[in-house]
């Protein structure tokens, strides 16, 4: 399903390049998307590329980030607000090595490392009602869970890609095959079980 996808107008990535199915991103030092439960901290300064998304879905791409700085990171991202919001990333993690982390945003962000990772990766959000699941793939077609989760958001979000370069002084991101689609899963933890 081709939606119609536009850049925030605010702040600007560095570099913003589109092709048919690739899209190159920079971000700027100091963007960010999230609230800090330990110390208070709040930044929602973040390059996105998005479409207002109504209902259940799919989206889906195949993330290379360059990593300079820690938290370096491309991401998929469900927002509806400040408060409330969604982030799947391939991050330039504190574990000490590139991982799957997902950012999960009511009034504070909860925030989980998951497996290291290099190269390209293929990354998946599905949505059924306020459920969520996240999974990667290094091939497209075996998908690993990374989260499930219930999340209460409005029926009509904005969804897309980000890049961000919290403490580093950029972040270059190339997104591969970005698509939305229906979600066609009635069990959204593993597709292989549907």
């Amino acid at each position: 399903m081709q939606k119609d996808f536009r850049l925030l107008d605010s702040p600007a990535p560095l570099i913003f390049e589109k092709t048919e199915d690739r899209i190159f991103m920079k971000a700027d030092k100091g963007t960010n998307l999230f609230n800090d439960m330990c110390n208070g901290y709040k930044c929602s300064s973040f390059p996105y590329y998005y479409t207002e998304q109504t209902g259940d879905f799919l989206i889906r791409c195949k993330i290379t980030p360059e990593f300079i700085g820690l938290y370096d990171l491309g991401c998929i991202v469900a927002y509806e607000n400040e408060n409330k919001y969604i982030k799947f990333a391939y991050e330039n993690s504190d574990a000490g090595h590139p991982a799957m982390v997902s950012v999960v945003t009511n009034g504070v962000s909860d925030d989980s490392n998951g497996e290291s990772m290099t190269g390209g990766v293929w990354m998946q959000m599905m949505r059924k009602g306020n459920e969520f699941a996240l999974h990667y793939s290094k091939d497209k077609v075996k998908w690993i869970l990374v989260r499930i989760f219930r999340l209460p958001m409005k029926e009509t979000i904005m969804l897309g890609i980000s890049a961000q370069s919290p403490i580093g002084p950029s972040c270059e991101v190339v997104f591969e095959g970005l698509e939305v689609l229906p979600n066609p899963y009635e069990y959204i933890r593993n597709p292989e079980w549907n």
